[in-house]
């Protein structure tokens, strides 16, 4: 079955660095960058965080992301 080409492997690409350099700079193993890739797994947020902090990216350079609604006014909301 052949996979989605994911925001994480077309960034990878684009930078020009294998799964073992990713794996070395994120402080994660090659097998789940390599699940992350295709699928397979979902990072949690802060790990999508902590990997972007770590490649100098942003989180939405390297996975989807989902449009946050902001409220509309915080008046009335205890600070």
């Amino acid at each position: 079955m052949k996979h989605p080409i994911t925001k994480l492997l077309s960034w990878r690409l684009a930078q020009g660095w294998t799964q073992d350099e990713v794996a070395a700079l994120t402080g994660l193993s090659k097998a789940y960058i390599s699940r992350l890739e295709r699928g397979e797994r979902c990072a949690t947020p802060a790990t999508k965080v902590e990997m972007a902090r770590r490649l100098g990216a942003s989180v939405s350079d390297l996975f989807e992301v989902e449009p946050v609604d902001e409220p509309k006014s915080l008046e009335g909301v205890p600070a």
